[in-house]
């Protein structure tokens, strides 16, 4: 047990300096400017995806809600304009489809960034050759991503519904211990979404080979930290006058500071695997395609003075 306290400290330890000499702070800045654009049409899949099973405007509704709970009412109601006025059809067939390729590579833009920022974290830099063939694969792996994301909010709202069925079968018998119990799971349901999303962008994104128990040991830890940091920046937001300050932007400012402050925690959690992974759990490898990456520092010496080279 002291010896683990002590691994898990000094991994800990690590991946605080790592994160701080690193380049993280710049790819989180990356990663929420992409966001901003991207998120109409991240929205948009997740809730074509969703209303395969339920009716648009409940996926809709359900969706605004966790996105309310996150960053606020105001800000909620500024994304539910940008998915109202991203889902307008258009009249031609060319305009729609240049709308589904614009919509496409839109959404898939932000989870490339995350896939960067992944590989540089993890010391992975895929090989110049076939820049095609790789941007391509890039561009489904993001997608496939995207729809992960619709997939889940689907379970999620497939599970809710349960929960609701459920409570009113056992309200009558078992009164408010129901309350706790279906809130108690629903909590835990949520987490365990969320390091699912986490597992797989660890594993999906960058261009590694990292063992799924390395990886469920990240997304769980990465998961605490988002949920704790969650509740942080809500408070940060809540007290701020960012809205206030930035008139009619401030809802999108608020939006960009909740995603910037998201993507430190998701890559410190990146940079706690890489450390665990290295330290503790079976490392991490390069696909075929990708090569290692190891930063030297030189130190360039004076030159001596010029009286003393002729001497």
């Amino acid at each position: 047990m002291k010896k683990f306290a002590k691994s898990s400290w000094g991994v800990l330890k690590r991946s605080v300096v790592n994160f701080v000499e690193g380049s993280s702070f710049t790819h989180a800045s990356s990663i929420a400017f992409y966001t901003i654009f991207s998120l109409p049409a991240i929205l948009l899949i997740s809730l074509s995806l969703g209303s395969t099973l339920f009716e648009r405007a409940d996926v809709q509704r359900e969706l605004i809600s966790q996105v309310s709970s996150l960053i606020g009412l105001g800000s909620a109601m500024e994304i539910e304009n940008i998915l109202l006025n991203a889902a307008r059809h258009t009249d031609t067939w060319f305009a729609r489809v240049v709308g589904i390729i614009t919509l496409v590579v839109s959404a898939t833009s932000v989870f490339l960034s995350l896939q960067i920022s992944i590989n540089q974290i993890w010391k992975i830099k895929p090989k110049p050759k076939r820049g095609i063939i790789k941007f391509l694969i890039n561009r489904l792996l993001s997608l496939a991503m995207v729809i992960s994301m619709g997939f889940v909010l689907m379970v999620s709202l497939v599970v809710d519904t349960l929960l609701v069925m459920f409570q009113e079968r056992l309200s009558d018998n078992l009164g408010g211990i129901t309350l706790v119990f279906v809130t108690s799971f629903n909590v835990v349901m949520s987490l365990l979404f969320i390091a699912i999303l986490f597992g797989l962008m660890f594993k999906m994104l960058p261009d590694a080979k990292i063992r799924w128990r390395d990886v469920w040991v990240g997304s769980l830890v990465t998961t605490a930290l988002f949920t704790s940091g969650k509740f942080l920046i809500g408070l940060y937001l809540g007290s701020s006058s960012l809205n206030s300050a930035y008139g009619a932007a401030g809802s999108l400012v608020i939006i960009l500071v909740w995603v910037y402050y998201s993507a430190l925690i998701f890559l410190f959690g990146a940079e706690l695997t890489y450390v665990y992974t290295k330290e503790i759990g079976s490392g991490i490898e390069p696909y075929t395609n990708a090569v290692r990456v190891e930063t030297i520092q030189i130190e360039k010496k004076p030159a001596p003075p010029q009286h003393v080279a002729q001497s």
